[in-house]
C-alpha cells in the first residue's frame, strides 16, 4: 500500500530522531589512545594529557598514515624520509616503520636531544644531497623560519624528492585574508618581527596565494590534506585547523603524478 506524503515525512523525521539519539564516539589521541585533552599555550584541549601530543602532531601523524609513510616497506626496499626539525612523537613513530631510511636535520640540533640529528641549514645545505633522493621530506612550522624567498626556497626540496615522493608540511595558517608577506630577516628587531609576523623568530607571513605558489612548482601537484570536519573532530582538532599540505612529485618535466 502506497504512503502518503504525510507517513513518508513521519518516519523521515523518526529515522532523524534516532540518528540524532546515536552518540558520537569520543575524540581519541592516534599516538596513545588518550581521550583526555588540556590546555596548552592557552589553548583549550590542544594537548593530550597522556603522551602530550599537540594538535598539529595528531594531524601530521593522520596524514602521514593516509599517504602511506606508516606503511612496512616491502622486504629489501628502502623507503628515505627527510625530517626536518624533528619533533619527538612523530620521529618515533617514522623511525618505528623506516628504521635506518630516515634522516633528521636542523641548524640547531642540540635542540633535539638524542635525535642525531644533522647539522644543515636549509635550503643551501640540501646539496649534499642527490636529485630524487627522498622518498618524504616532512617538516612542520619550518618554512616561516627560512631567509630568502619562499619561491626561490621550495625547488631546492622538490629537487631531491623521488618521483611519486611526497612533500608533506604544516605552517602557521595561511592567512586567507593576506597576500603572503616576507623579509622577516632584514627587519631590525624581534619586536618588529612579532609585530608584523605574529613571532619573534618568524621571517615571513603566508597567505591566501601560497596555495598557487605550490601549485606553480613544475613537475609535481599540491593538495590540502583531505581530512574532513570529523576526521578531525576525532583528532580533538577544530574544523579547518591545523592544515597540512602536501606535494607529491612526478614523473619527469610536464608530468604530475595523478
Amino acid at each position: 500500500m502506497a504512503k502518503s506524503a504525510a507517513d513518508l515525512k513521519a518516519a523521515q523525521s523518526g529515522i532523524e530522531a534516532l540518528v540524532e539519539d546515536i552518540p558520537l564516539s569520543k575524540p581519541r589521541c592516534n599516538f596513545c589512545g588518550g581521550e583526555n585533552f588540556v590546555v596548552h599555550m592557552g589553548r583549550e584541549g590542544e594537548k593530550c594529557g597522556k603522551c602530550h601530543s599537540l594538535r598539529r602532531h595528531r594531524v601530521a601523524l593522520e596524514v602521514y598514515r593516509r599517504r602511506g609513510l606508516l606503511e612496512k616497506p616491502e622486504t629489501g626496499k628502502v623507503v628515505r624520509v627527510l625530517h626536518l626539525a624533528p619533533e619527538y612523537l612523530l620521529r618515533k613513530a617514522v623511525i618505528n616503520v623506516v628504521g635506518g631510511g630516515y634522516i633528521c636535520s636542523d641548524p640547531n640540533p642540540d635542540n633535539y636531544g638524542n635525535a642525531q640529528c644533522l647539522k644543515l641549514f636549509f635550503p643551501q645545505d640540501f646539496k649534499i644531497f642527490p636529485d630524487d633522493y627522498f622518498d618524504y621530506i616532512i617538516h612542520n612550522h619550518v618554512l616561516e623560519h627560512i631567509p630568502g624567498l619562499v619561491k626561490e626556497i621550495l625547488p631546492e626540496f622538490t629537487r631531491i624528492i623521488k618521483p611519486w615522493g611526497y612533500h608533506i608540511f604544516s605552517v602557521p595558517g595561511p592567512d586567507m585574508r593576506i597576500l603572503t608577506e616576507e623579509g622577516g630577516e632584514f627587519l631590525d628587531s624581534d619586536e618588529e618581527r612579532l609585530k608584523r609576523f605574529g613571532q619573534e623568530d618568524h621571517l615571513r607571513k603566508f597567505g591566501y596565494d601560497f596555495p598557487d605558489i605550490m601549485n606553480a612548482l613544475p613537475n609535481g601537484t599540491f593538495s590540502w590534506d583531505g581530512l574532513s570536519v570529523e576526521d578531525r573532530r576525532q583528532l580533538n582538532v577544530a574544523p579547518y585547523s591545523n592544515r597540512f599540505m602536501v606535494w607529491r612529485k612526478g614523473r619527469g618535466k610536464g608530468l604530475s603524478p595523478e
